[in-house]
């Protein structure tokens, strides 16, 4: 009498069927593995997007502290190896496996499991800004004393139910979604608000995250007086004008964005890109096209910080099959694991220590709306 499993091989053998047995299997898997994370660093950046050393101190993170255990039949680094493939070549489940030769349902399970795990590193991964000093000697930066970094907004294409596509259509007729980001002046994230609808203003998506409980918080600036002695006797000095200025953390943006306390925006009606400065084009030919193009060059950053981000994720390139809301934890996501590359190929993130943030009552910023002192000391600031 055959046994169970020659009877299984001859009905695989006439289906014409390839099918793995577990010692074959593993040795499959486990080469696999090894050619990607550990054989050489070209391998492992091309499919993971970053070096072995990295993809190692990663998996250490999101077990001790995202929490991502073994299972039974697969590691937590086969887990997270699969889970960056497809963030950055957007694999279909199909796809992956087939490579890894694992069961669709593994794949999806391990995914879910990954993408938890990297949200919970988020206080480890969100950077937090700090402020350009008066000091500052990087020509780009030092004209911005108090600057924290810059925001934008980005459009990411989405799958979304048919009865919602006007809501997330565009003006360019695509379906995407709005993301906000902030990053200072490393390409680091500092904050991302995923999920609003592609029609969405700018302005609009920047209000509701101030307005959050855990959304962008931007100190208030102190007053700084200054005045202009015209004359003076003996007893006392005259004092002909008096200004006050704000003088506190604040992005740059944006002409999409208002001018406002804690938003430095560029003058409208005046050259502004950077590319309006360049082969022929004349110099500035006033304070405000000056200002235009110093603030153009320190608010670029944020453009590149996105274009680094869609360049290593593929997933962020092409809607994706995910729902709306997984979708959205995906694009954070990819936000936290870009500060860890940033991060991890200069230092190890294990050896930063988190420095513990004294609990103060600050007055934040709550309202997005034009300032007359503000629109003053951008003045002052383009003389």
């Amino acid at each position: 009498m055959a046994s169970h499993g020659q009877s299984l091989r001859r009905r695989c053998r006439n289906r014409g069927e390839v099918r793995y047995y577990m010692g074959v299997r593993v040795s499959k898997i486990m080469s696999h593995l090894n050619y990607i994370i550990n054989d050489n660093d070209s391998v492992c950046i091309d499919k993971l997007r970053m070096d072995r050393n990295a993809f190692h101190t990663l998996v250490l993170l999101t077990k001790n502290v995202g929490g991502l255990a073994d299972s039974k039949s697969m590691s937590s680094g086969e887990k997270l190896t699969i889970f960056l493939n497809i963030l950055a070549h957007h694999e279909k489940n199909q796809s992956i496996k087939f490579d890894y030769i694992r069961l669709g349902w593994s794949v999806s399970q391990s995914f879910n499991e990954c993408l938890c795990a990297i949200l919970k590193l988020t206080p480890f991964l969100l950077v937090n800004p700090k402020p350009v000093v008066g000091d500052e000697t990087e020509d780009r930066w030092k004209w911005f004393e108090g600057c924290l970094g810059a925001l934008d907004g980005t459009y990411i294409p989405i799958r979304v139910p048919t009865q919602y596509k006007p809501r997330y259509r565009t003006r360019k007729g695509e379906i995407a979604t709005n993301v906000l980001g902030v990053c200072d002046r490393n390409l680091n994230f500092t904050y991302a608000l995923p999920g609003w609808e592609g029609s969405a203003a700018d302005g609009r998506v920047l209000r509701d995250a101030i307005v959050r409980r855990n959304g962008l918080k931007i100190l208030e600036g102190r007053s700084c007086i200054c005045f202009q002695v015209t004359s003076w006797t003996k007893y006392y000095i005259k004092v002909t004008e008096l200004y006050v200025y704000i003088i506190g953390n604040y992005y740059l943006c944006d002409g999409g964005y208002t001018n406002g306390k804690g938003f430095l925006t560029p003058y409208r009606g005046y050259r502004y890109w950077l590319k309006d400065w360049q082969c022929d084009n004349p110099s500035p030919r006033c304070k405000e096209e000056l200002f235009n193009m110093r603030h153009s060059r320190a608010r670029n950053v944020i453009e590149r910080a996105f274009g680094l981000l869609k360049g290593f994720w593929g997933i962020l390139r092409s809607p994706s099959w995910y729902s709306v809301k997984v979708y959205n934890r995906i694009i954070i996501a990819c936000c936290l694991i870009h500060n860890f590359i940033c991060r991890e190929m200069e230092v190890d993130p294990l050896d930063i220590g988190m420095e513990e943030q004294a609990e103060y009552q600050h007055e934040n910023i709550d309202v997005v709306e034009s300032s007359e002192e503000w629109t003053n000391w951008r003045d002052k600031l383009a003389q």
